[in-house]
């Protein structure tokens, strides 16, 4: 079995909307929050752009085994060079 080191980051969005005091609860539906599948699929088409152009990095998709309404996960691997044991490209 290989060895393999991760290091992880996550960009949380939290999406909100403010109601006045006679608000009256879920009522609409959510209606103020129907952007989101639009919102979520530019922002992972942006992420897998900026991601896609860095040489050096094999991009591929992950799961968790969350929805996708809720997650999406990205798995960036570093391509090394045949040799191993030769460091990986430091990242300016």
């Amino acid at each position: 079995m290989r060895y393999v080191e991760e290091r992880e980051f996550s960009l949380r969005l939290v999406v909100r909307c403010e109601f006045p005091d006679d608000y009256e609860g879920e009522l609409d539906g959510y209606e103020w929050a129907a952007e989101m599948p639009d919102i979520r699929s530019e922002l992972f088409r942006a992420a897998v752009a900026v991601l896609q152009k860095r040489p050096g990095w094999k991009l591929r998709g992950g799961n968790r085994g969350r929805p996708t309404e809720d997650e999406m996960t990205l798995i960036l691997e570093r391509a090394l060079p045949n040799d191993a044991s030769s460091p990986a490209p430091k990242d300016n």
